[in-house]
């Protein structure tokens, strides 16, 4: 379950801290390959996040699940008011992302309520198990 109001920073450094190799700052800087510093002041929610390529090879490093790797895409674009990394290229540049953003808009103007989104997904995992 996501923490409603964790950022990105908080959510590396606890990933960092809870993994079983007992990770350290000086660790994972090095295998990002940025420095200390700047890890440390990301982590402590003092810089924005760092970029698609150093999360990709967070998730791999750390061995996060799609979840969680997801959540991380999420905490990061919320830190810098942008869409996902993750999911930019679908939602700006193809038909789907077209209609997803027309589907958000209508959500904004009260014509696509919780409930409809809520229906929406239960469909969906119904059809795609």
């Amino acid at each position: 379950m996501k923490e409603k109001y964790i950022r990105f920073g908080d959510f590396i450094k606890k990933k960092r801290q809870a993994h079983p190799d007992e990770l350290t700052l000086k660790d994972v800087s090095k295998m990002l390959g940025i420095s200390l510093s700047f890890l440390s002041d990301v982590e402590n929610n003092r810089r924005k996040p760092f970029d698609k390529d150093k999360m990709e090879l967070f998730a791999e490093k750390l061995d996060l699940d799609s979840d969680e790797k997801a959540e991380m895409y999420d905490l990061a674009a919320r830190d810098r008011g942008e869409v996902p990394a993750d999911l930019e290229d679908i939602m700006m540049y193809s038909e789907t992302g077209d209609m997803a953003r027309m589907a958000l808009r209508q959500s904004n103007a009260g014509k696509i309520s919780e409930d409809d989104w809520k229906q929406f997904i239960r469909d969906m995992e119904k059809k795609n198990k």
